[in-house]
């Protein structure tokens, strides 16, 4: 049996294991699709697109907590203990919410709230990344966004089941979000397009906003996503 896997995928809670039925398109964990990322694309019906090479995304996309840290601080909110204590907040933020450009996934350890700074950078990243997609032949998709601002108490628990995640999380800030490289919104199923290419297409992207100043960036491999805080 093969397994065609394509970006149009949108299963939160994908497990490890791979299942499926001929012609049936599947959504895999993270861990997953890793191993598999090199072997997409070549399943019929799924389409290649010219992509830049950065390298080990994992190397090219490594700015630290402790680089990203002093930015979010400087740009975002002081930390809240929940949403009710944003409404006392200093500095606005802004809801964020499914749109052209990207769509909100389900946040569980998160909220829907970024500083405008932040908010138009992802709005940026979005429209950046569906223009090169078409660009290249690719049809319309958009990117997810899985986690933006998060109180104190969600970074502790977040915490208690992430033994990888930071006490001092620039998610705290409203200046931080990730994208997921595993799920992208496919707004045309007759053009279904590689998911490693989709994937290095948003890192084209995010490296662009690197270079421009606007942003750090971490390759989450584990989380299967990009950490992005604006700068």
């Amino acid at each position: 049996m093969s397994i065609t896997v394509s970006a149009c995928s949108g299963n939160d809670k994908a497990s490890d294991e791979v299942s499926s039925s001929p012609d049936t398109l599947v959504t895999l964990h993270p861990r997953a699709i890793a191993r598999l990322l090199n072997d997409i694309g070549d399943a019929e019906g799924v389409q290649r697109l010219t992509v830049t090479p950065l390298g080990r995304l994992r190397e090219v996309f490594n700015d630290t907590n402790e680089l990203q840290l002093p930015a979010a601080m400087a740009n975002g909110i002081e930390p809240v203990t929940d949403l009710r204590s944003a409404y006392h907040l200093k500095r606005p933020i802004q809801l964020i919410y499914s749109c052209d450009e990207f769509v909100v996934d389900s946040m569980w350890m998160s909220m829907p709230y970024l500083v405008p700074k932040a908010a138009q950078l992802l709005k940026d990243i979005g429209r950046t990344f569906q223009e090169t997609v078409r660009e290249r032949g690719g049809g319309d998709y958009r990117i997810k966004v899985t986690s933006a601002l998060r109180s104190e108490y969600s970074v502790g628990k977040l915490r208690r089941r992430n033994r990888n995640a930071s006490d001092s999380s620039c998610h705290r800030f409203a200046t931080t979000f990730d994208i997921s490289w595993t799920k992208f919104d496919c707004l045309d199923t007759t053009r279904l397009v590689s998911l490693e290419d989709l994937k290095n297409i948003l890192a084209e992207v995010i490296q662009q906003k690197r270079e421009q100043g606007r942003c750090y960036a971490i390759y989450e491999r584990r989380q299967g996503c990009f950490h992005v805080t604006v700068r």
